[in-house]
């Protein structure tokens, strides 16, 4: 491999067309921008939207662009096919235009959706990275024209767990030839997540012998919160003083800000809706998670990588998680915590009700995912990695 360590500082684009919200995705961005070796390469990033997370960016000393990208939905519309593609180019030909203003080597595009930035490099004649942080289940016919784009455009791809390259990048077994896996690290500072905070039992008036179970989360369908209020009436028939805790706020867009209402209508009808906590979203999450007894994954879908996860590991809260997507990369089950089928909430509250009557386990667990979470997602080795991703390619393009 060609030594760039002592050649010019890289100049990196950061692509993201993000939300309105701000999610992991956007988190993952900023803590891999910011955290780059200064010595090396120089970080730009270009967003969509000017949202508050520009505010992380401008103490990091990181230019933001602002960037017009229309996100490419979920959806088998024509219309909305036809009127997506009709600013395509115009948006890629921004995205040029600013590569060959700051002298861009190398484009590192956040997430599957934001495909702009492989055909603008192209035109630039710089090098191209595509970062996978979904999975997409639906619609198929989507998934395999932009799996057969990212391929062909890209110099690398990179997916945050096997699960992702397995779901999104394989055949027959095997992953594309341009695939490696780097997960994404912990770093609660950075992202403004180990603020202190109250007390959350005083604050929420929770009795201190009372068992508190936590989901942390954006309240959307897919993250699936209403799979632990249909678990909670099986575990209040046996420990009548759990508690229940739900963190995080409403997404607005495409209906999902009913998801809040329905899940309180569905506590409802369970009959535990007074067990029920609905804290809203809240920054200070290493302060929750430490007053967890223990921390539930509720997705229903696959989920890529989920930061959350690797938050209350660290935390050294027991982790009940689904067994899907990279979770269970995280997880090692009956180790660190228990892994349930995606949506069975009988398996849930099984899992919960065997960590409830089995304190002392909960607790080994709890400190085992500490230590893993320490070795397997460390910022140090992971970030070394990603730097390395970034050497390999520049010296095969010999740049």
């Amino acid at each position: 491999m060609k030594d760039i360590k002592s050649n010019s500082i890289k100049n990196i684009l950061y692509l993201h067309a993000n939300n309105t919200d701000i999610g992991g995705a956007d988190f993952c961005l900023f803590k891999l921008a910011s955290s780059l070796d200064r010595s090396k390469f120089r970080p730009f990033v270009a967003l969509s939207l000017p949202t508050s997370i520009i505010k992380l960016y401008e103490r990091a000393g990181i230019p933001t662009k602002i960037i017009k990208m229309k996100r490419l939905k979920r959806t088998e519309n024509p219309f909305y096919i036809i009127s997506y593609f009709a600013v395509f180019f115009l948006t890629v030909f921004r995205i040029y235009k600013f590569i060959k203003k700051e002298n861009i080597e190398l484009v590192h595009s956040n997430d599957f959706q934001d495909i702009y930035g492989a055909l603008a490099s192209r035109l630039a004649g710089a090098l191209s990275i595509q970062h996978i942080r979904l999975i997409m289940v639906s619609p198929k016919l989507l998934r395999i024209m932009l799996t057969m784009f990212i391929g062909i455009m890209n110099n690398r791809i990179i997916t945050v767990s096997d699960g992702v390259a397995r779901s999104m990048f394989s055949r027959n077994g095997k992953f594309h030839k341009k695939v490696v896996t780097c997960y994404d690290w912990l770093d609660m500072d950075a992202v403004e997540h180990a603020r202190v905070g109250k007390d959350i039992r005083r604050e929420f008036n929770i009795p201190e012998n009372a068992p508190l179970i936590g989901v942390v989360g954006r309240l959307e369908h897919w993250k699936g919160q209403h799979v632990i209020i249909k678990a909670s009436p099986l575990v209040v028939e046996q420990f009548p003083e759990a508690r229940f805790m739900i963190i995080g706020g409403i997404v607005e867009g495409r209906n999902r800000e009913r998801y809040s209402e329905e899940l309180k209508k569905l506590a409802s009808e369970m009959g535990t809706l007074d067990r029920i906590i609905f804290t809203g979203h809240r920054n200070d999450i290493a302060n929750v998670m430490s007053s967890l007894d223990i921390f539930v994954h509720t997705s229903v879908l696959p989920d890529p990588l989920p930061g959350v996860v690797m938050e209350a590991m660290l935390c050294a809260r027991p982790v009940i998680g689904s067994n899907a997507g990279g979770v269970p990369e995280e997880i090692e089950n009956g180790a660190t915590g228990l892994l349930y089928a995606p949506g069975d909430h009988v398996e849930m509250a099984e899992a919960i009700l065997y960590l409830l009557k089995n304190p002392a386990i909960a607790r080994e667990m709890g400190q085992a995912g500490k230590m893993r979470a320490i070795a397997v997602f460390s910022k140090e080795t992971l970030m070394k990695k990603m730097e390395e991703i970034y050497y390999s390619l520049l010296a095969e393009y010999d740049r």
